[in-house]
């Protein structure tokens, strides 16, 4: 059967007469693609037939051929569709299209047909399910049984596709009661109320009894003793009995630590399951408000445990308290790996400056010197040498690199506009090129001022060294014109800016902060009308870089101003609020150098993040040759 779209593309070009000359006209190139998108929304598909040959040599051709394909993928071959996929392997749709044309040789019922499509199982979960249904219609049902079972084995829903799937599963006998327990057991750590009791329902009638124990937990964690006494010890149910342990630990943990031993005894746990038990209470009580028998209960769990991260924060807990007997037996309980951490290093090369050992502790500090970010660079602070950064310089960008089609996309991309599409090309780009590559296309982003793409480069080819390309020196303009006036350095903006977005001015996160320096709409309403403001009237101006710098600028003024200039403070503030700094404060009591400050905050992900600002300021001060160390002196001076 002859293609209908070579067919209507055959009959289009023997529609267009004259005016060929635009081709080369990249202006005429433009008009022409907007004109055959308005008439496409418009339906107007004559129009569009008229103008498509125009436009073969035009960057963004593959988009209305990938629009042509979606539109008609019902009347698609294989043959056309694998081509297409060949021609274009980093167009972002491309990504998508197989799987979708699976779902419609599925829809066809070309079971043989979807099989040499795709010979290996698509990662979609629906495309996934037909791969597997296709195995079963073509008489390999074990194949499809195994996939069914893995399919199904989640703790969240799945598509509607994979219903004929594990229709024909289960009628096999395959879906046992002890399958049907272990998915409930991966809804019930999902927190899936809905699932666990959909699966409940779904166990014969000789299960009714741990159906409804089953149901009466997920809904009531709290009866966990309950649940634990009614049923028998099974692998299920001293899991199921975990789980919930969790949920009652979060809400009483002195309640959960004191019913480890009956469910211990009603479940027959192993050693390894109670100290699971005992560790999540553990985590619980790291506090300075519980009695003196909960700390020595908790620190004996601590002391039998093999969690890095559950030593690592009794570790914390000793920084915070400054408790130095502490620091030094639980740094010591660590595994050997995580005493390499930077972090760790420091702190082992610390206690040896406390106990005279200064030769020792130097040699640690000069060894961690030749690393990179902040405990590096507070490393030389404390020895009282410079940092030396390790700047790898990128090689200059070959024109067959940078003038191929997929550049050219991206350029048209942004022109248009559409800018997260053409971040997805790039990134599909530099991960399909060789390390080299990668540099040249970090460093040919950084020329064209496309500094969120040199950072995605670095990131995607995992370039660590190269610096100017990671840290380009993005809307400086902007930053120093906003800056003026204000007591926040450059740097710090910049380097508070290049943490929050990595330079993409359309960046947006899961609950609303927007832009290069992600500012929360009411935030930025406070701040405009706070501070007289003008020219903002509504939150779509935060993805504007001129905009969302004027705003974001005063607000972090604000609140380094609020705390006295130290950015440690500010920088924990404008991620994890004022409120909670101030809190932090207080209950280290002025106990605490800088750095034992930052590494005792309680957040993960604001700890990170502080320690991230603070050694992207000493990478912008480098290349506004304004180098200096990465605290202050009054930073690393003062008592916190």
């Amino acid at each position: 059967m002859v293609d209908k779209w070579q067919l209507w593309i055959a009959g289009a070009c023997l529609t267009v007469i004259t005016g060929m000359a635009h081709a080369d006209s990249l202006d005429a190139q433009r008009s022409r693609y907007l004109q055959i998108k308005q008439a496409w929304d418009s339906n107007q598909m004559e129009t569009v037939a008229q103008l498509m040959p125009t436009l073969r040599d035009y960057p963004l051709y593959p988009y209305l051929e990938y629009r042509q394909l979606a539109q008609d993928l019902d009347q698609q071959s294989s043959f056309v569709i694998a081509d297409f996929i060949k021609k274009y392997p980093t167009l972002p749709p491309v990504s998508s299209l197989s799987a979708r044309f699976v779902n419609e040789l599925a829809r066809r019922q070309d079971w043989r047909g979807l099989l040499v499509f795709s010979p290996v199982p698509p990662k979609p979960v629906a495309a996934r399910c037909n791969w597997y249904y296709a195995k079963w219609a073509t008489g390999q049902q074990q194949v499809a049984y195994d996939g069914a079972k893995s399919v199904w084995l989640r703790g969240t829903t799945t598509p509607t596709a994979c219903d004929k799937l594990f229709s024909v599963w289960q009628g096999a006998g395959q879906q046992t009661p002890i399958t049907t327990l272990e998915r409930i057991r991966l809804a019930m750590k999902e927190g899936n109320t809905s699932l666990v009791n959909a699966l409940a329902r779904q166990l014969p009638a000789d299960y009714q009894t741990m159906a409804n124990a089953v149901m009466d937990l997920q809904n009531n964690p709290q009866n966990v003793e309950s649940f634990a006494r009614n049923v028998g010890p099974t692998d299920f149910t001293r899991q199921a009995t975990s789980i919930a342990f969790e949920r009652v630990a979060r809400d009483d943990v002195e309640n959960a630590r004191t019913m480890i031993p009956t469910l211990v005894r009603l479940q027959k746990m192993s050693e390894q399951e109670e100290q699971a038990l005992k560790e999540t209470v553990a985590w619980r009580l790291m506090g300075n408000d519980v009695t003196s028998e909960q700390a020595h209960w908790r620190d004996d769990v601590v002391m039998r445990s093999n969690s890095t991260s559950l030593i690592e924060r009794r570790v914390r807990m000793s920084l915070g308290n400054n408790d130095r007997r502490g620091l030094n037996t639980w740094i010591a309980r660590l595994p050997v790996e995580a005493k390499e951490k930077d972090e760790w290093q420091y702190w082992q090369a610390d206690l040896l400056f406390g106990e005279g050992r200064k030769d020792e502790a130097e040699t640690i500090l000069r060894k961690l010197m030749q690393e990179r970010g902040f405990y590096p660079m507070v490393a030389a602070q404390r020895l009282g040498v410079d940092y030396t950064m390790q700047i790898d310089k990128a090689p200059e960008p070959d024109s067959s690199l940078t003038q191929g089609t997929e550049i050219a996309r991206v350029r048209e991309l942004m022109y248009w506009g559409m800018d997260n599409l053409a971040r997805t090309e790039w990134r599909y780009l530099v991960a399909s090129k060789t390390s080299r590559q990668q540099q040249q296309l970090a460093h040919y982003a950084r020329e064209q001022n496309w500094w969120d793409l040199s950072v995605q480069a670095t990131i995607v080819g995992k370039l660590w060294n190269s610096l100017q390309e990671r840290f380009p020196l993005a809307y400086q303009p902007q930053f120093n014109r906003y800056s003026q006036g204000k007591a926040i350095p450059v740097s710090y903006a910049m380097a508070i800016a290049r943490q929050e977005s990595a330079w993409n001015p359309k960046a947006r996160s899961p609950v609303g902060a927007s832009g290069l320096m992600q500012i929360m709409p009411a935030t930025a309403q406070h701040t405009v009308k706070v501070y007289s403001l003008p020219g903002y009237s509504n939150s779509s101006q935060l993805l504007d870089p001129e905009t969302n710098i004027q705003i974001g600028t005063q607000y972090l003024e604000s609140v380094y101003q609020q705390f006295g200039q130290n950015r440690i403070f500010s920088s924990a503030a404008y991620n994890a609020g004022p409120s909670r700094v101030r809190r932090w404060l207080s209950n280290s009591a002025g106990r605490l150098d800088s750095v034992a400050f930052i590494e005792t905050i309680p957040f993960s992900e604001t700890r990170g993040y502080v320690k991230n600002v603070l050694a992207y300021d000493a990478y912008y001060r480098h290349f506004m040759d304004k180098q200096d160390k990465i605290l202050s002196d009054s930073e690393w001076q003062r008592r916190y």
